[in-house]
């Protein structure tokens, strides 16, 4: 099953074309005239347009009904059967069926060196998040004792073989080396919790096969 597809899409009066990619957490639209990017958490509802105003040359669309400002309706450029693959590969997403793991590294830092490592974390971490392959999402937290960087990524801790493999990487950046007070650690992962999402606007009506016209809502 494909995450990239080739797509025509409208919000509002604009039109675009370019590339729709499904990413864990995010709908990434990308064109001519930049990207965009829609978290799955705020997506009230996708459906398959079956009105004439929510058709891209009367073809079959995904419509993203998002909680604030305007839908977006997204038409596949090469086969409208797609459209099908598109919702049911969204309703997944936004259900929780892609894993997404969270690890957290914990940093010690030296007593009264709160303040300073604050100071370095303004200017963003002694890594660049973009070059670690497959994470999607980055967080610090700080206490007295310890910065804790935690990561999403649905490649768990393979994704994070390059920090961990060798502490001295954290000690490699000058302005973090008199800060740090020991190698990093991993923390375990000793409970989760996550509020079930309703089932409510999940409907059994058709999605749009090869030749099919209308198609129904998915979510």
């Amino acid at each position: 099953m494909q995450t990239s597809y080739g797509v025509v899409w409208r919000e509002g009066s604009r039109l675009a074309a370019g590339k729709l990619e499904l990413r864990p957490r995010v709908i990434r639209l990308e064109g001519l005239d930049g990207a965009q990017e829609i978290p799955y958490e705020l997506l009230s509802g996708v459906r398959v347009g079956r009105l004439s105003g929510e058709r891209i040359d009367g073809q079959p669309s995904v419509v993203l009904e998002r909680r604030t400002g305007a839908p977006v309706t997204i038409a596949t450029v090469a086969t409208p059967s797609l459209v099908g693959e598109i919702v049911e590969r969204l309703a997944a997403l936004q259900l929780g069926d892609e894993t997404v793991m969270r690890v957290a590294i914990v940093i010690p830092i030296k007593p009264g060196s709160k303040e300073e490592v604050q100071a370095l974390l303004d200017d963003g971490p002694p890594f660049d998040p973009a070059e670690i392959p497959g994470l999607e999402r980055h967080q610090v937290f700080l206490t007295a004792d310890e910065a804790i960087f935690v990561f999403d990524t649905p490649l768990g801790h393979e994704a994070l073989a390059p920090l961990t493999a060798d502490p001295e990487l954290w000690r490699a950046a000058a302005a973090w080396r008199a800060h740090i007070a020991g190698p990093p650690r991993i923390a375990d992962d000793a409970f989760s919790w996550t509020r079930p999402q309703g089932l409510e606007e999940l409907s059994s009506l058709p999605t749009p096969g090869p030749g099919d016209s209308e198609g129904g809502d998915v979510y």
